[in-house]
């Protein structure tokens, strides 16, 4: 229960929660404080001392970023006395800081620039020469400059809090304290997140890829969804001529808070790529060429007519890829089931969640569920630091600020996790039996010969659930079959009415649960039947030869008739008759949906050039030159109507409601009774064919093992290519 009390500022009274930082108070009453080292969230350290204030019945000036607000406190914020401290302060920093401003690539952003057009002198105290030290890269994504650091060491705080890394520190003291990276020469080895960059109140580290690009006058900024992992982190696009020129998180209001990783900062690239497929292509003579639009779509809407009158309709699959919008793959399932009217629907997954989502029995857990308030957190699987980077931030941020349990269960350990942590050690695959004997205690000796772990062990994991009140369950991709089933029915089994329980899939990419939600449910055609009773793929953004390897190479050559859209030439385009260009994230208005089932907005951040289009007028083309009308209205915001009345969950959702609150979570019916006898009983037969030799493994995943990974997209950013060393060879990864 929070406490109010009352205290004075600046002859003013006001109510506030006892305990909390003084400074934080005076931002939320909007009373101006100058800080440089304080920042939401992170640790105070009190180093620039420009937030002085002065307090009644203390003799020197305390720093408001420390002091914690107790009952009839009485302060003064701005004062002769107060300001000359400021300006004693600014003038300090400034003693060794290079006059550059205008060759500073923070320049028009600098919060030493405004505080010292604020308070500082018109002529510098100090005429000493400066200590000049060169600029140098930190690691590939980010260069520092010492003398421009002012020692907030902000870039420190985040990185050991938000991230987790650990990866810079401080070398020397007093004027001659420098920062440094963790390897001997003092550059990083780290996951080059960026958020370090982002923080720093002047310029002294800056992006790689940002560097003398723009000043912040010349861009224009649109917030929109990263197209990576299922997270959903909400960030700003800067644009300039026409080009991305960088990414950059959304001011504490998104689901991500100010934290980004290092994809949905550097990754974004691809969008400038000269690489990018600018017209259709159609096969003429065993080779693709150009074309026109009109011979694309009436060579495509042709042969799909003429392949269902011969074969019928089921002899044509339509494949979706989990990055394309809600608003796309929406289309493309009525293209599939209305306009083609093939069973064979469905989009390039990387683990099939559909056992956990029709067993669903808790409502699914938002980033916000996990950071807010005291709480008990169960990761099953799963690796969040590497693949859902906001999760991993989540959970740190959890332990870290409201004392949450966090309990790991994994077949290894995981680094970048709070070290409070208790952490289950599994062989390899056991996760089912883990799920067995949460479910049934009836199960904990055979559970224990399976997983390595004691009864012991499995009985204190259990009683952590029970002592629980509010509880998390992670559930990563580990996990399948009938123990996706049994994740998916812990709300029924451990929800009480003291104890709340909510659960989170580990999903892959960014729309995954969108790809579910808007229909792309059916089976995978398996490679063997394509060309035999598959004749024709509709493919929209995917590539199953990188995804699943050569026996989709074989399969795409016996087919009959291949369309592709595409952003850039694939292995599996390479296969089509026609590939039809689409616009990227960044060119259309749309939106994604989390693995939380949150729904947010994408947005057009800069116009696509060459002769692309976005898929769903592409689908709507085809659709029309084979004498077929869709029920489809003409734009992204109409189309959300359409699926707020027809895709259940999404009722009511639009544009306006999603502006206002940034991410709106859909409605999911929950499963009202658990077959429980079926479900353990091929939860028990699944843990019995579980292989008991397996090894186990002491090493930790890799650094950069789904971070550094290549993809489709993510190859053609040059900043990653060069950074990773990638050529032009293409490697078997993600769709």
């Amino acid at each position: 229960m929070t406490e109010w009390v009352n205290i004075t500022i600046d002859g003013k009274s006001y109510s506030a929660p006892r305990g909390r930082y003084l400074l934080e108070v005076c931002e939320e009453l909007g009373i101006y404080v100058p800080n440089f080292c304080y920042y939401y969230k992170l640790p105070p350290q009190a180093a620039c001392r420009m937030c002085l204030v002065r307090i009644e019945n203390i003799r020197k000036l305390q720093t408001a970023c420390t002091v914690r607000v107790q009952d009839g406190m009485v302060v003064t914020t701005n004062s002769d006395e107060i300001i000359q401290a400021r300006q004693g302060m600014v003038d300090f920093i400034l003693a060794n800081h290079p006059l550059d401003c205008p060759m500073c690539d923070k320049g028009g952003e600098c919060e030493l620039q405004y505080m010292s057009l604020t308070y500082g002198n018109l002529f510098g105290r100090y005429m000493e020469t400066k200590e000049h030290r060169d600029e140098y890269q930190l690691s590939p994504f980010i260069w520092l400059d010492p003398q421009r650091c002012i020692l907030c060491y902000r870039c420190i705080r985040v990185c050991d809090e938000w991230v987790g890394d650990h990866a810079l520190g401080v070398l020397g003291r007093g004027a001659h304290s420098e920062i440094i990276g963790n390897k001997r020469d003092g550059t990083l080895e780290c996951e080059n997140c960026g958020n370090c960059v982002e923080v720093c109140p002047v310029g002294a580290l800056t992006s790689a890829n940002f560097r003398f690009r723009a000043r912040p006058w010349d861009i224009e900024d649109t917030i929109t969804t990263c197209t990576y992992c299922a997270d959903g982190c909400q960030l700003k696009l800067s644009v300039r001529d026409g080009k991305v020129v960088r990414a950059w998180a959304k001011d504490m209001t998104g689901i991500n808070m100010e934290f980004l990783c290092l994809k949905g900062r550097y990754g974004n690239e691809f969008v400038n790529s000269p690489d990018r497929m600018h017209a259709p292509l159609v096969r003429r003579d065993g080779r693709l060429e150009p074309a026109s639009w009109d011979e694309a779509i009436g060579l495509v809407a042709s042969r799909l007519k003429e392949i269902t009158a011969t074969h019928g309709a089921e002899s044509i699959a339509c494949l979706g890829s989990p990055r394309l919008t809600n608003e796309v793959l929406y289309v493309l399932n009525k293209f599939a089931r209305d306009v083609i009217g093939t069973p064979w629907i469905s989009h390039i997954a990387e683990h099939d969640w559909r056992p956990f989502f029709n067993m669903l029995t808790a409502p699914l857990a938002t980033q916000n569920d996990i950071r807010s308030g005291k709480k008990t957190l169960l990761l099953i699987g799963g690796n969040p630091p590497e693949y859902n980077p906001l999760t991993a931030y989540s959970l740190r941020y959890a332990v870290r600020e409201n004392g949450s349990r966090l309990i790991i269960v994994n077949a290894r350990p995981l680094g970048r996790l709070p070290e409070e942590s208790e952490f289950f050690h599994i062989r390899p695959g056991s996760e089912p039996a883990l799920l067995l004997a949460l479910l049934d205690e009836s199960s904990l000796n055979a559970v224990a010969d399976v997983t390595n772990l004691s009864v012991e062990q499995l009985g204190a994991l259990r009683r952590a659930l029970e002592e629980s009140e509010d509880l998390v369950v992670v559930i990563g991709p580990e996990v399948s079959g009938a123990a996706l089933e049994a994740a998916g029915a812990l709300g029924a089994r451990w929800a009480t009415e003291r104890r709340r329980v909510r659960l989170l899939p580990l999903m892959r990419f960014n729309n995954s649960l969108g790809a579910l939600d808007m229909g792309l449910t059916g089976d995978l055609p398996a490679p063997e039947d394509i060309g035999a009773h598959i004749k024709a793929l509709y493919l929209v953004g995917v590539d199953p030869i990188r995804t699943y390897g050569d026996r989709w190479r074989e399969a795409l050559a016996r087919a009959e008739f291949i369309v592709v859209h595409e952003l850039f030439m694939t292995e599996t385009a390479e296969y089509a008759h026609v590939v039809l260009p689409a616009m990227s994230f960044a060119e259309i208005d749309g939106t994604f949906t989390n693995n939380a089932g949150q729904v947010q907005r994408v947005r057009r951040a800069l116009e696509s050039g060459g002769e692309r289009r976005p898929d769903w007028v592409i689908l709507r083309l085809v659709a029309k030159g084979m004498g077929v009308e869709m029920d489809v209205r003409g734009s992204a915001m109409a189309m959300l109507k359409d699926m707020a009345e027809r895709v259940p969950g999404y009722e009511g959702i639009t544009y306006e409601q999603i502006d206002a609150e940034g991410a709106v979570q859909t409605h999911r019916a929950l499963v009202k009774e658990v077959p429980w006898d079926d479900l353990l009983d091929r939860l028990k037969a699944q843990v019995a064919a579980l292989d008991r030799d397996r090894d186990m493994i002491t090493e930790p995943p890799a650094l950069g093992a789904g971070l550094f990974e290549r993809g489709t997209l993510i190859e053609h950013v040059p900043l990653m290519a060069r950074a990773f060393g990638w050529n032009g060879s293409r490697l078997k990864d993600e769709p």
